[in-house]
């Protein structure tokens, strides 16, 4: 979908130096590392699918993507998810959460360390995403253009390489289709690697030999 998660190749945006925490953790507040690990329970259970999440996170408003911390999106797309999948009840969690805010109840820690080999192995299985398939169409060496199409719904292809023509560099193999993913349906695609210019992507002015390697699978790309 066309929304404003996609803004790789666009203008106007200042400039944001790294910013890394004191202590080099990766999280600046503990209540990331929280939501971190609240994602990871939620792949390795199976309560959702990794493209349902990134989708989910793709339908928040303008405003409320632009304006609020990654990890507080995270954790709104987590808790509809779980609600969706029965995991918790939207309502008690609303309650619990005012009721945690004027200062009445605790937070309660359960633990259950032989469930975590099986959740590890869930994410694995999610982020390994490979499948048996069908022939690519393309080889290495392939000139190939990329479909100009706007979905409604989840994609992985970027707005900015969509008319645009590349050479495939290398296959990838046949891998979840993350498109059809996100609404329930695995379906395997070739994936392949494919490099464009920097001047077919940004206009001449660019200097010549730079290029952009993306990976694409095959439903986006078709002979030039």
């Amino acid at each position: 979908m066309d929304g404003i998660h996609d803004v790789g190749g666009m203008d106007s945006f200042r400039h944001l130096p790294p910013d890394q925490p004191d202590d080099a953790s990766p999280f600046h507040h503990e209540y990331e590392g929280v939501v971190q690990a609240l994602y990871l329970a939620g792949l390795g259970s199976g309560a959702f699918e990794l493209d349902r999440f990134r989708y989910e996170l793709e339908g928040h408003e303008p405003e409320y993507y632009l304006e609020t911390p990654y990890y507080e999106r995270w954790l709104t797309a987590i808790e509809s998810l779980f609600a969706e999948a029965g995991v918790v009840d939207s309502e008690e969690l609303r309650e619990r959460a005012r009721a945690l805010e004027a200062g009445e109840g605790e937070v309660t820690e359960e633990t259950d360390p032989e469930r975590l080999p099986e959740l590890l192995d869930g994410v694995r299985d999610v982020y390994m995403s490979e499948r048996e398939g069908g022939e690519p169409a393309f080889s290495e060496g392939d000139r190939v253009r990329v479909r100009k199409e706007h979905p409604s719904s989840h994609t992985r292809c970027p707005r900015y390489v969509r008319g645009c023509e590349g050479e495939v560099v290398a296959v990838r193999g046949t891998h979840v289709f993350p498109d059809a993913n996100a609404h329930g349906e695995e379906r395997a695609e070739p994936l392949y690697n494919v490099r464009f210019e920097s001047s077919e992507l940004w206009g001449e002015a660019n200097t010549d030999g730079d290029g952009l390697h993306i990976e694409l699978w095959e439903p986006y790309l078709s002979p030039p």
